[in-house]
């Protein structure tokens, strides 16, 4: 009797204490997601603060040689692509896919309104091109310029160069053509300059269609887009190719060319390999393109073809070959080029691609190289494609070639196409531009 009659007393006491009871327990809740909050603004400003201190460290820790010009700039644009290509890294251990292809970013169409130059997106024998030309008009025949883009024959970089070519046509007036060809590693090599060379014939067939002088017509390409340009010229001035019909090539632009693909322990090589350099354009990602270009979706040991392990009898032969390791030992701060071992595995996969003066135009013999127009080449100090300009300059000089070779001590891989960012890319165009205005002169 007197538990029950407790019972009741403290079930009337529940019923009276029950809104306190609530507001207890909502307080004692309120203050638990308080602190969680809290901890959870806390870890994400450690996480904030540790991730400030690392691109503040990588932002300074890229090393820059004493000769080095807007130091700043080229820092900020290393910093972005070290999160690119660590992003790739992060992704492709839960994603299988290319490491190439996960790495394109394509740029966005840009108005100019207000621009001198007009531009016209059309197609060339199937092959996507954009025209610029002078935005008033004129019945005069201007100087044409065939453009190649680069990007290691993968990357899709054709709208990013609208502004670079805009201000080469700005410069002077002219028409310039710049051809889209198909990309590697899904169309991989002789697809890109087939796609190229049937832009080159048909520009060459249709000059006063077009409204360019076919007296003065100029093939340029940079880094991979050099190494196509100069194919071009290989394949207009073979025995196979008939051009009678054909205006003339007269001026030849290669803005830090991408030519062999036999020596990959040259100096320029060797001291851009890793990270930690002071340019985009790493050794590594250079080897990576060629293999992507030559070999498709198939990959192979990039290390072993950074050491030479592809080399083999076949390329001994070779006397260009026998001349490029010649003419190598003579490189400023050149070292032993042999291969410590070699993988005739390696060399029977790749060196029918390699050895191919379609795919390494240095390897192209010297009757064609001889009959080359006027040569304009444009190299970077910090490029692993350095040297490959040096021993092109030397081989043409060597065979008669009139051939201009401009170096910049101070600048990297890919600057021209950053006259955003540097001022020397516009330096630079200017003075191509020039060069192609005093071949003019230099005829009349």
């Amino acid at each position: 009797m007197l538990s029950t009659r407790m019972a009741r007393h403290t079930e009337i006491n529940r019923g009276v204490d029950a809104p306190f009871y609530y507001f207890y327990w909502l307080e004692g809740r309120f203050r638990l997601l308080i602190v969680c909050v809290m901890a959870i603004l806390e870890g994400c400003l450690a996480v904030m603060a540790a991730v400030t201190a690392t691109l503040t460290y990588k932002f300074f820790a890229f090393p820059m040689p004493p000769q080095a010009e807007e130091t700043y700039k080229r820092r900020t644009l290393l910093l972005f692509w070290w999160i690119l290509q660590s992003w790739i890294k992060f992704k492709l251990c839960f994603v299988k896919g290319h490491e190439i292809m996960m790495a394109r970013v394509e740029a966005p169409p840009r108005s100019y309104p207000e621009d001198t130059v007009v531009t016209e997106d059309t197609e060339m024998m199937g092959v996507p091109v954009r025209i610029f030309r002078p935005k008033e008009a004129s019945d005069d025949k201007l100087p044409g310029v065939i453009y190649y883009h680069g990007g290691g024959w993968c990357w899709d970089l054709w709208e990013a160069y609208d502004a670079t070519l805009r201000v080469v046509a700005r410069l002077d007036k002219m028409v310039i053509v710049s051809v889209r060809s198909r990309l590697a590693p899904e169309n991989p090599f002789p697809a890109g300059p087939d796609d190229c060379f049937v832009v080159t014939r048909h520009v060459l067939e249709n000059t006063e269609t077009l409204g360019m002088d076919p007296e003065n017509i100029t093939l340029m390409g940079d880094s991979a887009g050099g190494n196509l340009a100069m194919v071009m010229m290989i394949k207009l001035l073979s025995p196979s190719k008939k051009i009678d019909n054909l205006s003339k090539v007269k001026n030849l632009v290669l803005i830090y060319p991408a030519l062999q693909a036999m020596n990959f322990k040259l100096p320029s090589y060797r001291q851009h390999r890793g990270s930690n350099i002071p340019t985009i354009l790493s050794s590594e990602l250079m080897v990576k393109f060629y293999v992507a270009y030559a070999l498709g979706m198939e990959s192979v040991d990039v290390e072993e073809l950074l050491e030479n392990s592809h080399w083999s009898e076949e390329m001994e032969a070779k006397s260009t070959c026998r001349w490029i390791q010649k003419e190598a030992d003579s490189l400023r701060d050149a070292t032993e080029s042999d291969p410590k071992h070699r993988n005739s595995f390696l060399a029977k996969k790749v060196n029918k691609y390699f050895l191919d003066p379609h795919f390494s135009p240095l390897l192209a013999d010297d009757t064609i190289l001889k009959r080359f127009p006027n040569t304009y080449v444009l190299s970077a100090e910090m490029d692993p494609l350095r040297d490959d300009s040096f021993l092109l300059v030397k081989r043409l000089n060597e065979l008669g070639v009139r051939v201009k070779h401009r170096h910049w001590e101070s600048m990297d891989h890919g600057f021209t196409g950053n006259t955003i960012l540097y001022k020397n890319a516009q330096k630079a165009l200017e003075e191509v531009v020039e060069y192609l205005k005093q071949q003019s002169t230099d005829d009349i």
